[in-house]
C-alpha cells in the first residue's frame, strides 16, 4: 500500500529539513513551492493535480486527444533533490525504485532536452521522494518534468522565456504545461493551451486503490461520440463556492476507468456516504477524490475509507 502523505506530515518534513540543513531559501520557480540550496544540492517540491472537469472532444491523427479540463493543483508533493555533476551524466533515482530508466523517465527527458537544446555540459544526479502514486491520474510524471525544467533553468542560468519553456514541456508530455503554469487552470487542445480560472479553496480526500492505470490503455477504451465542439462547452472563469465546483464534476474517462478497475466505483460510493460534497475519478485514474468544506471534515471522513487503499488529504494551493 502506498504510504499516505498529507499536509500535516509534509509540514513536519519541512521542519526537519530546515533544522538539518539550516537552509537558505532561493526563488527557483513559482510552481515549486519550496526551493532550497545547500552546497550543490537543491530541493524542489513537485505538486499533484486533480481534474474537476474533463471532456474528451476528439482523437487527433497524431494519436493525442483534444480535451477541455478544469484542473486544480494540490498540496500533495513529490520531493525532488538535485545535485550537479561535473561528469555530464544524468542519473535519476527514487526512494521506491518504481521510476523507469532513460527516455521513459520524464525527469530524465526534461534534463536531456535542456542539455541538448542549450548545449549544457554539466550533468545532474536527481533523487525523488515519491509521494504521488504512479498510475493514479494525479499527474506525478508531468509535474516532475515541469518542476525539473523550471528548476534546471535557474540552476544552469538558462535564458528561456515562458513560451519557450511551455513548448519544451509539450515535447515531454501533454500535462507538463499545466504544471509549468503552476496554478488552477482550464486546459484545452491536448493540454498545451492554458487559460486562467478562479476556484475556491478546496479540501480533498483522495483514495488511491493501489491499482496502476496506464493513461494509454484508458484512452484506448474510450469510444468518442462527438456531440459537441470546443466552442459548445461553456465554462465559467470563476467559481465562488465548493457547491459551485460540485455542480461541474465530470470525467469522460471515468467509465473506462471503472471497467479496468471496478474498485473505483466502490470507492466513489463509499466517499458519497462520508458526506462528501462531490466525488470523481481524477484524470485517467485510478485515484478518486471527494471534495469537502474543511480539513476537519476531510479528516473525519478518512476513517471511513481507510480500508479502500492509500489515503491522502490535500488542499488547493
Amino acid at each position: 500500500m502506498w504510504k499516505g502523505f498529507d499536509k500535516t506530515q509534509y509540514i513536519g518534513h519541512l521542519d526537519e529539513l530546515t533544522m538539518r540543513r539550516q537552509k537558505t531559501e532561493v526563488s527557483i520557480s513559482a510552481n515549486s513551492r519550496l526551493a532550497t540550496q545547500h552546497g550543490f544540492e537543491h530541493i524542489l517540491l513537485s505538486p499533484a493535480k486533480v481534474n474537476l472537469f474533463l471532456k474528451v472532444l476528439s482523437k487527433r491523427v497524431d494519436g493525442y486527444h483534444n480535451i477541455i479540463s478544469i484542473v486544480d493543483i494540490i498540496s500533495l508533493y513529490d520531493v525532488i533533490h538535485i545535485e550537479e555533476q561535473r561528469d555530464g551524466k544524468v542519473i535519476v533515482k527514487d526512494d521506491k525504485g518504481i521510476l523507469p530508466d532513460g527516455e521513459r523517465n520524464t525527469i530524465y527527458k526534461a534534463v536531456m532536452l535542456l542539455k541538448e537544446t542549450y548545449k549544457v555540459d554539466s550533468g545532474v544526479r536527481v533523487y525523488v521522494e515519491k509521494n504521488i502514486p504512479v498510475g493514479s491520474g494525479l499527474g506525478g510524471p508531468s509535474s516532475n518534468a515541469a518542476t525539473v525544467l523550471k528548476g534546471m533553468k535557474e540552476i544552469w542560468g538558462l535564458s528561456i522565456g515562458d513560451g519557450e519553456l511551455m513548448a519544451l514541456g509539450s515535447e515531454i508530455g501533454a500535462d507538463v504545461p499545466l504544471f509549468l503554469y503552476g496554478k488552477s487552470c482550464i486546459m484545452k487542445g491536448i493540454g498545451e493551451r492554458i487559460l486562467p480560472v478562479e476556484l475556491p479553496a478546496l479540501w480533498y480526500l483522495i483514495v488511491y486503490p493501489d491499482v496502476i492505470l496506464q493513461t494509454r490503455e484508458v484512452y484506448k477504451g474510450l469510444k468518442i461520440v462527438l456531440t459537441k465542439g470546443e466552442n459548445d462547452i461553456k465554462l465559467r472563469g470563476k467559481f465562488k463556492t465548493t457547491r459551485d465546483i460540485a455542480g461541474i464534476l465530470e470525467n469522460d474517462l471515468e467509465k473506462i476507468g471503472i471497467l479496468l478497475c471496478p474498485k473505483i466505483d466502490t470507492i466513489k460510493d463509499r466517499l458519497r456516504r462520508t458526506g462528501s460534497i462531490g466525488v470523481l475519478m481524477s484524470g485517467s485514474g485510478s485515484s478518486v477524490f471527494g471534495i469537502f468544506e474543511s480539513e476537519r471534515a476531510a479528516r473525519k471522513a478518512s476513517s471511513m475509507v481507510s480500508d479502500m487503499g492509500s489515503i491522502f488529504i490535500a488542499h488547493s494551493i
